[in-house]
């Protein structure tokens, strides 16, 4: 799940040290991220942004041009609501101050390490992407789950629901999949926290 969730963030790399860029791109698409690309100036971020709208952009707030990270993230969210994490050695009151006017989710200071990259990414998709509440089961999957709860086995689940022994193996085996838990007392506890069950056995 981890992984698809991964997968789904389209990120582009501003930044104009272009073996720290490859470094980031390589830690990132290990660890199952997209990157749309790596820009060494506005101009080519600018180019990438017309062709693809990324979820989050890294962006180095010093970029050796004649605009500043932050002067080209303030354009930029005047018509895109694009996260953003600045890279930056520098870390003054002034441009923290201004890199705040862009409401960026994180700051990443050089140098940084892996770790703290992909740490900071994990934050920032936090806020990009809500958590998505489970999807409910199905009414018979509320009456296994329920009967479960109260410490039915799957034999007298079966008798109760008039069902075959291997039907509630089979939907067990199935609603644990279906929200990638590992045991019973995950499901029963992820059922009475989303309410689909009563807390009392």
């Amino acid at each position: 799940l981890k992984q698809e969730t991964h997968m789904a963030i389209k990120i582009l790399i501003v930044e104009d040290e272009i073996l720290l860029a490859k470094d980031i791109e390589q830690s990132l698409t290990t660890a199952g991220y997209h990157v749309v690309g790596i820009a060494s100036n506005p101009k080519k971020a600018k180019q990438y942004l017309s062709m693809v709208i990324p979820d989050l952009i890294l962006c180095d707030i010093n970029l050796r041009s004649d605009k500043t990270g932050i002067d080209l993230i303030g354009e930029i969210k005047k018509t895109n609501q694009i996260a953003v994490i600045y890279l930056t050695a520098y870390s003054d009151e002034l441009t923290i101050k201004l890199a705040n006017q862009t409401n960026p989710v994180n700051y990443l200071t050089k140098p940084f390490n892996e770790k703290q990259l992909l740490a900071s990414i994990q934050l920032a998709i936090k806020e990009i992407i809500p958590e998505k509440k489970p999807e409910a089961p199905t009414r018979r999957e509320i009456s296994i789950i329920s009967l479960l709860s109260k410490g039915y086995s799957s034999k007298q689940i079966a008798d109760e629901l008039s069902i075959s022994f291997n039907t509630v193996e089979t939907h067990r085996k199935n609603i644990l999949g279906k929200y990638d838990l590992n045991t019973t007392a995950e499901l029963i506890y992820l059922a009475a926290t989303e309410q689909w069950i009563s807390h009392k056995k």
